[in-house]
């Protein structure tokens, strides 16, 4: 399983913490039948899309935070 997690508010170290952390979880869930092979294949290979940044949807929000009370 390649690295996927590049969190850049925190340490490497930390990253690989965590890393090491998910494989663990991965291959016990594998060892008790909970994913089989095929599904975490599956899962690796699925392309993860960016969560939108607050100025990407800030317009949604305008109106609304900033509209003055009658």
């Amino acid at each position: 399983m390649a690295d996927f997690l590049e969190i850049k508010s925190i340490k490497k170290e930390d990253q690989d913490r965590i890393m090491e952390e998910i494989k663990e979880l991965i291959a016990k869930k594998k060892k008790e039948g909970i994913f089989t092979e095929k599904e975490i294949q599956e899962i690796e290979e699925m392309k993860l899309h960016p969560l939108p940044d607050i100025q990407d949807v800030q317009s949604v929000y305008e109106d609304f935070l900033f509209k003055k009370e009658e």
